[in-house]
This record gives C-alpha cells, structure tokens and sequence, in this order.
C-alpha cells in the first residue's frame, strides 16, 4: 500500500503544511510509503510526485489517499472522481464567502466554491470517511452519517519549540518595556477581527489610561489591498500608530519570543477551523481573552476568558488580568493544563493512528 497527499498547495510553517508533514512523517514511521501532490509545493521535506504519476497510483486499489479540503480545488475533485483507491477527507474548513465579499472577487469566489465543493463531496462520496479539526468543523458536515465523521485536532510542531532559543533582542525589549504587550498571531484577513480588535485597543486606552501595545504576526495579502488600507486608515483616524505593530512572517525563534515576552493573547478572530496559535499561546504560559465564537471555543477550553462583543468587556478584561496577577498566573496554569492534556503532539498523534488503524489496517510501530 502506497498513501497520497492530496492538496492545492503545501506550505512550511503554516497549520496545514504541518498536519500534512506530521502525517506523513507517522505514516513512514509505521512503514508506510508515502507521497504528495499539489500545484504548489512548498514545504521541502517531503516527497512530490508529478500528474501522471499520482493518476497511476489513485488507480490502484491497494493505495489510499488523505485529501486534504481547505480551499476550492478543481483539479483535486477531478482525481478524487477518477480513484479507484479508498480515501479520507480530511476537512480544515473554508472560510465563509461573505467577509471577502467587499475586498476581493477572487477570494471571494474561492471560499464560495469550497464550500460549495464541501456540499458536493458530501453527496458524492458517501460511504468516505471525514477526519475533522474540530467538532466546530463537524458541524459542517450535516449529509454525512455520524460513524463516518471522526475529530482529531491538527498535528502540529509545538513540542520541537523546545529546541529553539529565542531572540534576545525582542524578548528583553518586550520584557523591559512598561507597556502592556498584546498579542495576536494569524493572516491579516477580514475574518480574523482585526477591526474588533483595533476598537477593543482603543477603549482600553480611553478608559484605564495605561499605555498597551498589540503586536500582530501575520502576513499581509496583496490580494485584499482594500482591507489592508481599512485597517492601516482605521489606525491612523484613532492615533494608534504607536500602539499597534504588524510584524509579518516570522521565524519559529522569533515568534517564540512573542510568545514568551507577552503579557496577554487576545483573539477576536470571528471564523477558525480550529486555531492553532491559541495551543501556542497555551503551551508558553501566555493567558488568553478571546472571542467566544467558531472553533476557538473548544480549542481554547476552560483556559481562557471568553466574551461576546462587548468591547468594554474586553477593556476590563485587559485591565483585570494585567492589574492582577493572580488572575495571569490562573488562566496561564489552567492554559497549559489545557493544551497537555488535550491537544499535546502525542495525544493528536494517538488519535491520528487510532483513524489510520480503522482506515488503513493494521501499522507497524
């Protein structure tokens, strides 16, 4: 048995191309030969294989494909039409249409399609087995019989952090500041909260008096200029532009350094799959306020303070636990408690081979 990788494009450093090489590295483990295919491949260290070739091995019914569905993807539908071998869906959700729909037609279409897609695949493929990020994304699937649906959170690289050392520089600068640093960590894209997050900024600063500076690692997209300007011109109508910073794409060290030297995570991000920079947050102590809405619920559990759209609760949620230091040391206990006993690399790793176990057969370990 040979296992496929199926996916638009495979990145590095991103949840996605991570779960993809985490899986694909278990499965080799376990004596498995494995390949990739996508348009667009990325991440290095694994194996592609070209369109001739991965048309010759979804022919043969010994193999096994994991898709990965996260993005409209024409030509992946079309191999999963043509393959005569088994395969699962692995679904990390599509972000709903609407918040593209003022900024970007392309986006917009994309998401559109995907789920699209996501319905059809439901009705097509009927007795193909799901294996979800979340139960959030679970919910997705309403034309698919329960015993076919299976959770298992997105394998990450959280746990190799430990080999890292983090940059001096940013790391005494955070620490040696007096302000408040706050953090959030994901893509600038219109349904990640940024607006929310920029008003939450704001009345903070209003009402406590207490200077505090958010910090947002995460990439910008071309695509969305217009949103990118919203936020830049949102930010200067306010005078926020000392308070606020986009850091971009950084390194595992660098953002490592974020994560340590922070005081508070805050996360009003409206549409997640599942969110895995709240494990992040989680695994170095660093205590969370985020929305309660999407996959962030569960992903965050019990630890972290989790509000509606109160602005002013979020206001007072900053100044409580930042005053307080009981209140930091509590959801930074509970946090990690929350991130080893749910979602450490072993525990997914588990729930991942527990699925390969039913799908695949018997593993060598």
């Amino acid at each position: 048995m040979k296992v496929i990788f199926l996916h638009q494009t495979v990145a590095q450093h991103d949840a996605i191309g991570n779960d993809i090489e985490k899986m694909y590295e278990i499965l080799v483990e376990c004596g498995k030969k494995c390949y990739v295919y996508a348009n667009n491949c990325l991440n290095q260290n694994l194996q592609y294989i070209g369109r001739e070739y991965v048309e010759t091995m979804i022919k043969d019914k010994s193999n096994f494909i994991f898709y990965h569905h996260s993005v409209y993807w024409k030509e992946g539908e079309e191999l999963l039409d043509m393959a005569e071998c088994r395969f699962a869906i692995r679904y990390h959700n599509i972000t709903p249409e609407m918040f593209f729909k003022s900024y970007n037609q392309f986006h917009y279409n994309q998401c559109l399609q995907g789920r699209e897609q996501t319905s059809r695949f439901q009705k097509k493929y009927k007795e193909c087995k799901w294996l979800c990020d979340s139960e959030y994304n679970g919910q997705d699937l309403t034309d698919i019989c329960r015993e076919n649906l299976h959770i298992c959170p997105p394998l990450h690289k959280i746990d190799e952090w430990k080999k890292n050392i983090p940059d001096p520089a940013i790391l005494n600068l955070l620490i040696d500041a007096e302000d408040i640093n706050l953090l959030f960590v994901g893509r600038i894209a219109p349904n990640k909260g940024h607006i929310f997050l920029i008003e939450v900024l704001r009345i903070y600063l209003i009402n406590y008096k207490r200077n505090a500076k958010l910090r947002i690692v995460g990439k910008f997209d071309d695509q969305i200029k217009g949103y990118n300007e919203k936020l830049l011109n949102l930010i200067k109508c306010y005078g926020l532009e000392d308070n606020i910073e986009f850091i971009g794409e950084v390194t595992d060290s660098t953002l490592m350094s974020y994560y340590l030297g922070s005081d508070i995570f805050i996360c009003t991000s409206e549409h997640e799959g599942f969110c895995v920079p709240i494990l992040e947050a989680q695994n170095f102590y660093l205590p969370i306020i985020a929305l309660n809405a999407c996959a962030v619920t569960d992903t965050c559990g019990d630890g972290g303070v989790l509000l509606n759209d109160d602005l002013r609760e979020y206001a007072a949620a900053i100044h409580v636990m930042y005053e307080d230091k009981r209140f930091i040391d509590y959801y930074a206990r509970i946090g990690k408690r929350n991130y080893e006993s749910r979602f450490c690399y072993e525990q997914i790793k588990k729930k991942f081979l527990s699925f390969c176990s039913e799908v695949l057969g018997g593993l060598e370990t």
